[in-house]
């Protein structure tokens, strides 16, 4: 690791770790070209290694999380060791952390595979929403399109919502969730009558489309409005920008959890979390509680931010969503509209 790189670390530490928040331990690991070398810190029993971009564009997404961890790590004899994953030294190895029992990140689903190369004998909790990263020991933790879609087609069960129309702008990104609203559709057994995928550009009059559907349902990427169907889309879009997407339906986790650790996090850090905090937040909650419990961190049950969860070894995480609705700007649960 560079000089430089090792006085950012050293200082946003410092800077995370100011206000009184636990008395766990936030270790500083100095990569030489042989192992790490760990300096005025006592080994303690279990440890973690925490794969987050300290330096460069990203940063702020890794202060981000690294501010969860400090938040969720409560355990005194946890170490989380720290790694820039855009400058770290060629020669990281697994046998550099002492008592490792588990790996948190990296945020981005292209690194994944290069970490678990790296990592290779000890659960991989990848940060990243995507689960095609699910793959022997790497367990996608974000909150995924997956996780919501699967969650949007047990609503339209439920209802009786029988025909759904999909507006897909261009993007590789809404072309993949596209094929997992397809998938799901196959599942639900929706026949080319009542399943429909159109794509559009920029310059399409998207509202005029809508408006001629005879769909009971609309997925949109981008916010409609509509008299005769419901409006469906992903959590992260309807929550940026609420005021936008009135009436729209999506599929999201919600708790007290949820709602005391944002409190705490803006008090201590003086900014909102994001979903990839909440995320972070639970699986660092849960791998602490099964050191210390001596509890499975696999087809266990956990309470977390993002609701009640289960982390399976063939499937990856596995949420307990239920369905929301923007009304008069505000995330309101649909079984109370």
């Amino acid at each position: 690791m560079k000089t430089a790189t090792k006085l950012l670390l050293l200082v946003l530490l410092a800077s995370c770790t100011s206000n009184d928040t636990s008395n766990q331990r936030i270790v500083p690991s100095k990569i030489s070209s042989h192992d790490a070398y760990l300096e005025n810190f006592q080994k303690a029993d279990n440890s973690i290694a925490l794969l987050i971009p300290v330096s460069g564009p990203h940063r702020e997404i890794g202060q981000n999380v690294l501010n969860a961890c400090i938040l969720g790590n409560q355990n005194p004899n946890m170490d989380i060791y720290v790694i820039d994953t855009n400058n770290y030294s060629d020669y990281l190895q697994q046998s550099s952390f002492p008592n490792l029992k588990a790996v948190v990140g990296p945020v981005f689903f292209q690194e994944s595979y290069k970490f678990a190369s790296i990592f290779q004998k000890v659960p991989l909790f990848s940060l990243s929403n995507n689960v095609t990263a699910n793959n022997g020991h790497i367990y996608a933790c974000g909150l995924s399109p997956q996780e919501e879609i699967e969650t949007i087609f047990r609503h339209l069960r439920k209802n009786r919502l029988h025909s759904l129309t999909v507006f897909v702008p261009e993007g590789d990104f809404f072309k993949s969730v596209s094929l997992i609203i397809q998938r799901e559709a196959a599942k639900y057994g929706m026949d080319e009558e009542n399943f429909n995928v159109i794509g559009y550009n920029s310059e399409a009059n998207l509202s005029e489309i809508v408006q001629n559907s005879n769909a009971k349902a609309i997925f949109s990427f981008e916010p409609v409005q509509s008299e005769k169907s419901q409006i469906f889309t992903l959590s992260s879009l309807a929550l940026s920008n609420s005021e936008k997407w009135e009436g729209a339906m999506f599929a999201y986790a919600d708790s007290e959890d949820q709602r005391i650790f944002i409190e705490e996090y803006k008090k201590v850090f003086h900014v909102a979390p994001t979903v990839i905090s909440l995320a972070a937040y639970d699986v660092i909650k849960m791998i602490n509680e099964s050191s210390m419990t001596h509890r499975e961190m696999f087809d266990e049950d956990y309470q977390g931010t993002l609701g009640n969860f289960k982390v399976k070894k063939d499937q990856g995480i596995i949420r307990d969503l239920k369905m929301f609705k923007i009304e008069r700007a505000e995330k309101v649960p649909a079984e109370s509209v």
